[in-house]
């Protein structure tokens, strides 16, 4: 498959870009660190991105870089018109500021146009391997005898490239990447834009202390006074509350919270016991923007807010939160996630502000070193390698990709997005003091009050349903602070038979076969009847999982 890409200069990119014939190009990636305007927002991008709008065609690929302080009007403004895939995540140089967390985070938005099949190819990164025990890093769902012989399908956060400036410019191995990614089938040429030439950088390893602090105009200020604060009602304080959130909160006085955490539904129509989670995305968005006011009032001018949601959506929280609070850092949760379809998700968007620009309650100094990536995360490694004083460790920046989602359905309550205490011990520590009070308005089942009472800290909890209200007050009554909340677990009756058994017997089929074997071939020939491969997989395609990497490698 021929490429035919242009790289023109940044003095004629704009003149390029609007003199392209409509409808002509396959790939467009704008390189907007690179562009040198004065400012760089909406108003000055926005020229460039409509004419690579009117350029591409049905079902091509726009790939717009910058940084996460500017990037979600951007993203706001392209998903009115273009379809959102992926917010990717660039591990890059580090960048120490002047407040929050020291950054990594640079940025390449992805959209399509239309409604066409979503064009690219799937890319893979080389294993990589524990420096203590020598297995996979990929210890969640990375089991040896799944692993594809030629790497990792790449997700939407890529920490493997080497450490560049992905902020001013895009590094030459991550746009390989990109370009690596395009996929308009093997009897068509690709016709791509990249732009400007002088956005392309080589390749840079080391660390810049370089501040890029995003202060809003106007909100710069001083140190906020201590009168500003609002003493609350101690009936309101360690409290879990059902009903509405807008309703609730209405009841707490301005600035009168330390810290307000939120991780709403996602509107993905998942299965809620009360709440609808597939609305228009209007009346989502509108149903966000008023809790999020609320938070806004309620934070105390030291105080911190964090929103967790998909990227789409945390693109619109931050542009909204942009005129009212400041930016500390768009923090990418990087919750290893399964592989699905041609570019894994594995980035949720954990979004970072404060009242005051600098002057507010943040703990690094006792959270600034993690474990170092450089090791897996299985409890015996840990264990051993620690027990050995073989502990590197690293700073903590603004990916997160040391913490995993729950993993087990037995370390798990009923509810289809329960979030881990790690995540929300992090938060609050990192944020909140002992005595301060933590708010969740959608709170679930009680991780975020949980963890809040166990850190010595107070809690106010809400949510609409009140069989989670009750779970939470009951996890509550267990813990005092200092203690841990232990789930009830059954013991499973051992199978004679494991679901590895079982995905090997299928890969030796294939092998027989030269091709993934049918049920028709596992009734004919397989040693294991049927029924247990349905039992130990919800579907067919799980449990030809090794089977399909002899197949397709």
């Amino acid at each position: 498959m021929s490429q035919q890409i242009a790289y023109p200069e940044r003095a004629i990119l704009s003149q390029w870009l609007h003199e392209l014939p409509a409808e002509s190009q396959d790939v467009i990636v704008l390189i907007t660190g690179a562009l040198d305007l004065p400012r760089l927002s909406l108003e000055t991008l926005q020229g460039y991105l409509d004419a690579s709008i009117r350029a591409l065609r049905e079902g091509g690929l726009l790939f717009v870089q910058g940084r996460p302080d500017y990037l979600p009007e951007v993203g706001v403004y392209l998903d009115q018109r273009l379809t959102f895939k992926y917010w990717i995540a660039i591990e890059s140089q580090l960048q120490t500021r002047i407040s929050g967390l020291p950054t990594v985070h640079a940025a390449v938005l992805l959209f399509t146009k239309g409604g066409q099949r979503f064009n690219v190819r799937r890319v893979r990164f080389p294993h990589r391997y524990c420096a203590f025990c020598g297995k996979s890093l990929r210890d969640w769902g990375g089991k040896s005898h799944l692993m594809h012989p030629q790497g990792y399908v790449i997700s939407d956060v890529w920490k493997d490239l080497p450490a560049a400036d992905n902020y001013s410019q895009l590094s030459q191995p991550a746009l390989d990447t990109i370009l690596r990614m395009v996929d308009f089938g093997a009897s068509h040429g690709v016709r791509g834009i990249v732009g400007p030439r002088e956005g392309i950088g080589e390749e840079v390893i080391g660390t810049r202390e370089v501040a890029i602090q995003y202060v809003l105009p106007g909100l710069q200020g001083n140190p906020p006074p201590g009168d500003q604060m609002c003493e609350i009602d101690p009936r309101l304080v360690d409290v879990v509350l059902c009903g509405d959130a807008l309703e609730i909160l209405k009841q707490y006085p301005d600035n009168s919270i330390d810290l307000v955490f939120a991780d709403p539904p996602y509107n993905l129509d998942k299965r809620y016991n009360v709440y609808e989670d597939e609305q228009e995305d209007a009346n989502y968005l509108a149903w966000c923007n008023a809790w999020l006011e609320e938070y806004v009032r309620i934070l105390k001018p030291t105080g911190s807010l964090y929103v967790l949601n998909l990227p789409r959506w945390g693109m619109y929280h931050a542009a909204f939160l942009n005129q009212r609070l400041h930016f500390q850092n768009w923090i990418v949760w990087d919750a290893v996630s399964e592989s699905r379809g041609k570019l894994m998700p594995a980035h949720y968007a954990l979004l970072f502000y404060t009242k005051h620009p600098y002057t507010f309650t943040f703990n690094y100094a006792e959270m600034r070193e993690i474990d170092a990536r450089c090791y897996c995360r299985r409890a015996t490694c840990i264990r051993q390698r620690k027990a050995a004083r073989h502990d590197a460790k690293e700073l903590l920046t603004d990916i997160w990709w040391d913490i995993y989602r729950i993993k087990h359905k037995r370390d798990r309550d009923y509810h289809p997005c329960q979030l881990p205490e790690a995540l929300m011990e992090r938060i609050i520590r990192l944020s909140s003091n002992p005595g301060d009070i933590v708010l969740d308005a959608m709170v679930g089942t009680g991780t975020t009050a949980v963890t809040a009472a166990r850190l010595g800290r107070h809690y106010v909890a809400i949510d609409i349903d009140e069989a989670y209200v009750e779970l939470t007050r009951q996890k509550l009554a267990t813990v005092g602070h200092g203690a841990y909340v232990r789930l009830t677990r059954t013991r499973k009756q051992p199978r004679p038979y494991t679901k590895k058994e079982l995905q090997l017997e299928l890969r030796a089929l294939a092998q027989k076969l030269g091709r993934l074997p049918t049920l028709e071939d596992v009734e004919r020939m397989s040693r294991y009847k049927l029924e247990v491969f349905y039992e130990m997989f919800p579907t067919w395609g799980k449990a030809l999982k090794a089977a399909k990497i002899d197949i397709r490698s």
